[in-house]
């Protein structure tokens, strides 16, 4: 019997550590020395299929949105979808969230969802150790940027990998049980995004300035504004590295993918190893197409390539 050896995951963030979940077995590399919650951004899910994997109880909760523009609320169109996307790409890019404002159902991670991915999968992780791509010769879970994958290899191309930080400020609003989200297209404050879960507010901004000393108390006056609120503490303000990023040819990205799978035995998954805008959601689905391409032939792979 050809039994096929378990694959080693290579990343201990938000997208390997759902991934240990989906091969329970399998061993996780991070060159990171020490477990560190890197994503402060909004966590909502557009399904249970994270909870179900994980084991870990989300909340169910309708969520309700609207656009903030001069002052007062705005419905959606062109304009504002266009200003938007050029506020958090820089360019006229791809289909942004801010066209649709119809209230949905989402599923809320727990607070501690990292900590207990982390604590779960423990046993399995192996801190302070870099991945050699070059020598990769077994099936290997890659989350790490596609771009750094590239390097790393020595591989030479012409698509340019845009991305861009953002600094996130966590807040609290005391007795708050509400979830909303409103976006802000204007020019006037780097924050494209707040939104409250329970009584945690997250404000997003596309800014380097961690320190928020130039543009926080302006957007912390229009956040009271637009959501009638003014009991919101500040709890923390973090950067995220891979904050935006600005899509490429999807042919081309398969292309590269499938190569890097047929080449070197390295299946990407998640939203910046695959180059994409997805979720958690998505990364539930790619495990479990990545376990079919593992007993697949080399056409069928590249016919089911993320």
């Amino acid at each position: 019997m050809n039994i096929k050896p378990n694959p080693i995951i290579i990343g201990a963030g938000l997208a390997g550590l759902v991934a240990a979940n989906a091969w329970p077995a399998a061993q996780i590399i991070e060159a990171a020395q020490e477990p560190r919650a890197l994503h402060k951004a909004l966590l909502r899910f557009r399904s249970d299929s994270v909870a179900n994997l994980t084991g870990i109880e989300f909340r169910k909760v309708l969520v309700t949105k609207g656009i903030f523009s001069q002052g007062v609320f705005v419905e959606p169109n062109i304009r504002f979808a266009n200003r938007y996307a050029k506020k958090v790409t820089g360019r006229l890019s791809g289909d942004r969230s801010i066209l649709d404002i119809s209230s949905v159902v989402r599923y809320i991670a727990p607070d501690t969802f990292y900590e207990q991915l982390i604590t779960a999968a423990q046993l399995r992780i192996f801190w302070n150790t870099k991945a050699d791509f070059d020598k990769i010769r077994t099936p290997h879970i890659s989350t790490a940027p596609l771009p750094v994958v590239l390097n790393e290899l020595g591989i030479q191309t012409d698509l340019q990998f845009e991305r861009a930080p953002i600094t996130v400020v966590r807040c609290r609003v005391r007795g708050a049980d509400v979830f909303q989200t409103i976006y802000f297209p204007d020019d006037e404050t780097p924050m494209y995004r707040a939104s409250i879960t329970g009584e945690t507010l997250i404000i997003e901004a596309m800014t380097t300035d961690v320190a928020a000393k130039e543009w926080l108390p302006r957007a912390l006056v229009l956040v009271e504004r637009a959501f009638g609120t003014d009991s919101v503490q500040v709890m923390e303000t973090v950067q995220q590295q891979y904050g935006k990023i600005v899509p490429i040819s999807d042919s081309d990205r398969k292309s590269i993918l499938f190569n890097l799978t047929q080449k070197r035995g390295i299946y990407s998954l998640g939203r910046f190893a695959t180059w994409r805008n997805i979720l958690l959601d998505d990364v539930v689905k790619d495990a479990y197409a990545i376990k079919k391409m593992m007993n697949s032939q080399p056409y069928d792979v590249m016919r089911s390539i993320v």
